[in-house]
């Protein structure tokens, strides 16, 4: 019999936790929950009570007397708040970034879609005489040095750069951080207090950090994919300062809390400040008591690159991070292509309208190498990738390397998939991989790519979800917040209608049915991280979280989706009030 290393290494993330489940619930008291449950299980649709203890699910039937295995001689309390009401499982959003959630909650937005925000909402603006408008008044009545604003795009809200900024804000540090967070713009004053205004030193501290020359601007101010962490490096000091840090966390444990997501994965934790810094600092916000989700920290393909022997390093940083609520899996973050909103995602012929080109996060050399390390030591493997071009790489670079010998726990996800064709979906069905989709792409951008960069054709059939449904790919639906909000009822109302903002309806065929759609933010997005066998449907042996909805959203049509709302979270069986 051949040993399986990737597959017992693989399969060692999981063991901890339902081990300790396992001894633990039979101790402790029952609670009967009463509902109307939807399971997103096939065998068991639907049941009316669910049997709860030590945060595990114990069993479901139509009656409470049918539990009597479980419940006879035991402390049990049977809770009726949620009777008549429609509970679903506790809803996963795949690819959630909480340290960039942190930050941006502390920024104000000036975007091109609305924003429903825990300090306030941000109204979308899409003309640029009314960007400069919101800027100018937000320079005016926010005091902070420097003002950091997020959400400008070019296609949306004109053209700008360092001089642009310089008239605005001739002495004042001004940043602004374009709607893929991809990339930021500084004004001179930015880049004086940084000691880059020559363009010498700006030159030469970029190329010291290994940035692509296509990638950083000194006359515009622009520090773009592979230049952008030398920005984040000087902006650390003001984003991450930790009463900001800790507001940030609040405010995204908030937005999770009410809209029902009780699980996510960071898919990129080290992206601000390395590993182990942010690791602690996730693991501050989450490990509390009223903490109503668990986390999975994913780290980076390059960060990981200095570390020799992997097996040390993910024992050690599991013992340091790991607890009740954070988790360590064996599954890394690669990159592939540049950014969906600001088009720096490669493309095939015929390219772009105006002759650009996109970007590469990694070169493919790179990326193989990546590819082939994390595979064979065992690890999942979650892959940023944009464009079609990108994902040819992407498919011919894994097709050779995970054919071979593969444990049923190592997976592999491709993260966003903006651009896609056919095809490529054959390939990504016979490979079996999963896909972890960004639908807001057609929301925010079908109407604007479709004038300006891809044409009508191309950007009618973005995010090509029905298509993967139709091949039968496993499919999880994310925010990767704040490319879009945190609230998987609005992102499954997208991928099923695909209405853009300018209310057209583009790429019908690919729209997702309403049940794929929901499975997408319950089961497939759990599927996505490797966590079906514990969370994403309601089953005896799962842990016990549950979203109560005002409306059961089967029955509603793809149109009403969005106006589902949760009215209670259950995490691990205790109950939240949104």
């Amino acid at each position: 019999m051949k040993f399986d290393r990737r597959g017992m290494l693989a399969g060692f993330g999981a063991l901890p936790l339902a081990s300790v489940a396992a001894k633990a619930f039979t101790q402790e008291p029952i609670t009967v929950f009463e509902g109307n449950f939807v399971t997103m299980e096939p065998s068991l649709p639907e049941a009316r009570f669910v049997a709860v203890s030590g945060g595990m699910i114990l069993g479901l039937a139509d009656s409470v007397n049918a539990l009597a295995p479980w419940t006879a001689n035991r402390e049990t309390k049977i809770d009726r708040r949620f009777a008549g009401k429609t509970v679903f499982p506790g809803l996963v959003d795949p690819h959630i970034h909480p340290m960039q959630a942190a930050v941006m909650l502390n920024i104000p937005f000036i975007a091109p879609d609305d924003w429903v925000l825990p300090r306030g909402n941000s109204a979308g603006v899409r003309t640029a005489d009314g960007y400069r408008e919101r800027l100018r008044a937000l320079l005016a009545s926010d005091a902070s040095r420097p003002l950091i604003t997020w959400g400008y795009h070019a296609l949306f809200h004109g053209a700008l750069d360092r001089a642009m900024l310089d008239q605005l804000a001739p002495d004042r540090p001004l940043i602004v951080w374009q709607r893929s967070f991809h990339e930021v713009i500084v004004n001179s004053a930015m880049l004086r207090e940084w000691g880059l205004n020559d363009e010498a030193a700006f030159n030469a501290a970029l190329a010291a950090a290994k940035a692509d020359p296509a990638h950083f601007s000194f006359a515009h101010g622009l520090f773009s994919e592979t230049a952008l962490p030398l920005a984040l490096a000087k902006m650390r000091p003001v984003i991450l300062a930790p009463a900001k840090v800790k507001a940030g966390m609040a405010d995204l444990r908030t937005l999770m809390l009410r809209h029902g997501v009780t699980s996510t994965a960071d898919m990129a934790t080290g992206i601000f400040a390395g590993f182990d810094v942010e690791a602690g600092l996730i693991r501050n916000a989450f490990e509390t008591s009223e903490c109503a989700a668990r986390i999975d920290l994913v780290p980076m393909a390059n960060e990981l690159d200095k570390v020799s022997d992997l097996d040390a390093w993910h024992a050690a940083a599991r013992g340091r991070v790991e607890g009740k609520h954070v988790r360590l899996p064996r599954r890394v973050k690669l990159f592939a292509d540049g950014a969906y909103f600001g088009q720096n995602m490669r493309m095939n012929p015929p390219g772009y309208a105006d002759g650009h080109l996109g970007k590469w996060i990694t070169e493919p050399t790179d990326l193989n190498r990546q590819v082939r390390r994390y595979w064979e030591a065992g690890f999942s493997l979650h892959i940023h990738v944009n464009g079609d071009e990108g994902l040819d790489v992407v498919l011919n670079t894994l097709e050779p390397v995970i054919t071979g010998l593969r444990s049923a726990r190592q997976t592999v996800t491709l993260e966003h998939l903006g651009y896609s064709t056919e095809a490529q979906n054959r390939r990504i069905s016979g490979l079996g991989l999963s896909v972890s989709g960004q639908p807001n792409y057609i929301r925010v951008l079908g109407d604007a790519y479709a004038a300006h960069g891809l044409g009508p054709d191309r950007a009618a059939t973005m995010d090509r979800f029905g298509s993967l449904e139709r091949h039968g790919v496993s499919l999880g639906l994310h925010s990767d917040f704040n490319m879009a909000p945190i609230d998987p009822f609005y992102l499954a109302w997208v991928a099923a209608n695909r209405i853009t903002l300018d209310g057209h309806s583009l790429g019908p065929q690919e729209r997702l049915s309403v049940g794929k759609a929901l499975r997408a933010i319950t089961i497939e997005a759990a599927q996505v991280i490797g966590r079906d066998h514990e969370i994403g449907s309601i089953a005896a042996g799962k842990r016990a979280d549950f979203a109560v909805l005002d409306r059961d959203p089967r029955k509603m049509g793809a149109a009403a989706l969005r106006q589902t709302k949760v009215e209670a979270t259950v995490y691990d069986g205790r109950v939240f009030n949104v």
